[in-house]
C-alpha cells in the first residue's frame, strides 16, 4: 500500500494538506478557493473524487472557503470539525449547505475513526481563531503492517508536553515555523499586530518551532520522524533559508537523520510517496516535482532542507 503526504498550499493565504492511501485521501483544511484546490490536487496526482473527508484545524480565512465547502457538499464528502467553529461558521453558504446534508460531524478531543479508515486524534492547541487544533493522523495499521503516521500542527502560540508526546513517533511531522522574532519586530506592523503573532495565541516563532521539534524527537524511536515539514511561513516576517537553518540545527542536535522541508504558499510542496514494510519503514519516499532524483537518493546520514525545485542544504 501507497501513502501520500502533500503539502497543497501553506501560509496566510491559504492552507490545505493531502493525506491519503490507495483511492482514498483526507484534507486538512480547506482554505484555498475551489479552482486552485482542484488545480493543487491534479498537480499531486490527485483530484475531489479521491477525497473522503475534510478535517477543520479552526475557522480563519485561510482555512476555510465557502466555495470548497460548496463543493465537498456536492460530492458528499464530510466535513469534521469542532463543535466551537458552528458560531464562526453559521451564515456561511458553503457550510450551510454540508450541514443541510448531513454532512457536518463534530471532534472533541478524543481519538475518532474519517472514512476510509483514518484515525485522527485531535491535539489542542493555542490561538485566538476560537477553538484550534492540530492533528495526529493515522492510517494503514495492522497486526503485520505499521502503517503510517503524520502529526501536523499550525496556527498555534505556545506549546506543553503533552503537545510533543502526542505528535511523538510519526513518520511525517509538520509544525509551524511562522516568522523570525527580529524580523517581526522590525516589521512596521502595528503594536496590536505584532504583540498578537508573538503571543501564546499567535503563532510559532522559527525558535519556538525548533524546540517543539527537538521535544518531539527525543521522545521518538529512532526509526520515527523520517520527514519534518515546516508550516505556515510568514511571507514578510520570515523566509525558508531562516526557518530551515533553525529546524535543521535541532535535527542535527538530535543526531537523527531527517529530510526537512520548507512548505509554501505555492506550488504544492512537498508531495512525499511511502510504502511501509511487515518489519520497518522505508523512509525512501519519493518526491514529486524539481529536484526529486536528487532528494531522494542523498544519504540518510545528512540532515538536508528542501525547497520546491531546488535542494538547499543547511550547513
Amino acid at each position: 500500500m501507497t501513502f501520500q503526504f502533500a503539502m497543497l498550499g501553506s501560509g496566510s493565504r491559504g492552507n490545505s494538506a493531502l493525506f491519503s492511501h490507495e483511492s482514498a485521501g483526507l484534507l486538512i483544511d480547506v482554505g484555498l478557493g475551489p479552482r486552485v484546490l482542484a488545480d493543487r490536487l491534479n498537480s499531486v496526482g490527485s483530484d475531489w473524487s479521491r477525497i473522503n473527508a475534510v478535517v477543520l484545524t479552526h475557522t480563519h480565512g485561510d482555512h476555510v472557503d465557502t466555495g470548497s465547502f460548496k463543493g465537498m457538499a456536492k460530492r458528499g464528502i464530510a466535513l469534521y470539525c469542532h463543535e466551537g467553529h458552528r458560531e464562526n461558521l453559521n451564515g456561511d453558504g458553503g457550510f450551510e449547505a454540508l450541514d443541510r446534508l448531513g454532512l457536518v460531524r463534530h471532534y472533541d478531543e478524543r481519538p475518532f475513526l474519517a472514512p476510509s479508515g483514518f484515525r485522527v486524534e485531535p491535539i489542542t492547541a493555542w490561538h485566538d481563531g476560537g477553538p484550534t487544533y492540530g492533528f495526529r493522523l493515522e492510517a494503514g495499521m495492522g497486526l503485520k503492517r505499521r502503517g503510517v503516521a503524520v502529526g501536523y500542527l499550525a496556527d498555534t502560540g505556545t506549546w506543553c508536553d503533552a503537545t510533543a508526546d502526542a505528535l511523538a513517533n510519526v513518520d511525517v511531522l509538520g509544525i509551524e515555523f511562522n516568522h523570525d522574532v527580529a524580523l517581526q519586530q522590525g516589521s512596521g506592523r502595528s503594536p496590536a499586530l505584532i504583540a498578537r503573532n508573538l503571543g501564546d495565541r499567535g503563532h510559532l516563532s522559527n525558535r519556538q518551532g525548533a524546540a517543539l521539534v527537538a521535544s518531539i524527537l527525543e521522545r521518538s524511536r529512532q526509526d520515527r520522524v523520517s520527514h519534518l515539514v515546516l508550516l505556515h511561513l510568514s511571507e514578510q516576517c520570515n523566509s525558508p533559508e531562516l526557518a530551515l537553518r533553525s529546524a535543521c540545527d535541532a535535527v542535527r542536535e538530535s543526531g537523527r537523520q531527517v529530510l526537512v522541508h520548507a512548505a509554501r504558499q505555492a506550488p504544492a510542496h512537498p508531495d512525499l510517496r511511502f510504502k511501509p514494510t511487515r518489519s520497518s519503514f522505508d523512509w525512501k519516499a519519493s518526491l514529486a516535482g524539481a529536484g526529486r532524483s536528487k532528494a531522494a537518493g542523498r544519504s540518510t546520514r545528512e540532515v538536508v532542507g528542501l525547497l520546491p525545485g531546488l535542494n538547499l542544504e543547511i550547513a
